[in-house]
């Protein structure tokens, strides 16, 4: 265990490049951690504009897909839900999957 040294990134990160810019008063006074989480989720929701994220449960399967409307997010889940049993080697339900629409607040 104690051979197994992980060594440090040599390359910058987005992350790392946008914290470096930060004037140094504002690096001060907020925690590494909970700027990079800030980050992570600003980055991820600019990256889809125009699109929502929807979650379904199919059984005890839980898939959540970014699409523009629910229609499309149901279509979406079925193909990843498809593409996990396949992957399990197992075969999708014959009648289709049940989506249930999932709260975001739950």
């Amino acid at each position: 265990m104690l051979d197994k040294v992980k060594k440090p990134a040599t390359t910058k990160t987005a992350f790392d490049m946008w914290w470096s810019a930060l004037p140094l008063e504002v690096r001060q006074i907020n925690d590494l951690a909970f700027a990079r989480r800030c980050f992570r989720a600003g980055h991820v929701a600019g990256a889809k504009p125009g699109k929502s994220k929807f979650t379904f449960l199919a059984g005890r399967l839980v898939v959540s897909v970014w699409a523009t409307n629910s229609k499309d997010a149901a279509r979406d889940a079925a193909i990843e839900l498809d593409y996990r049993m396949a992957k399990a080697g197992k075969r999708p339900p014959a009648t289709g999957w049940k989506l249930t629409p999932v709260a975001d607040n739950a």
